[in-house]
């Protein structure tokens, strides 16, 4: 299974620390499944680390538009003004 070979990058742990300790809101946003998501950030042990997962499909526009990042600014009642994206995009290719 997929899920048994994920591994955090390097440095993820140190972010997160970071992250947690200026007492920032977080959200994961992403477009894949809720399922997938869910799944992988348990495996990388960040369920209790993002206040809300915020799921493209589930908006009326997916990414890249902005309506899934504008979404998470509101359930974290958060502003833009005030407000940064980390993304993270990885691709594997296998024969």
């Amino acid at each position: 299974m997929a899920s048994e070979q994920l591994n955090p990058l390097k440095g993820l742990d140190k972010v997160r620390k970071w992250v947690e300790n200026h007492g920032l809101k977080r959200a994961a946003v992403t477009n894949a499944p809720r399922k997938n998501a869910e799944l992988i950030i348990s495996k990388l042990g960040l369920t209790d680390f993002f206040d809300a997962v915020i799921i493209g499909d589930e908006c009326e526009h997916a990414k890249p538009h902005p309506e899934p990042y504008l979404k998470a600014l509101e359930v974290l009642k958060a502003s833009k003004d005030h407000a940064f994206v980390f993304e993270v995009c990885i691709f594997v290719m296998t024969n």
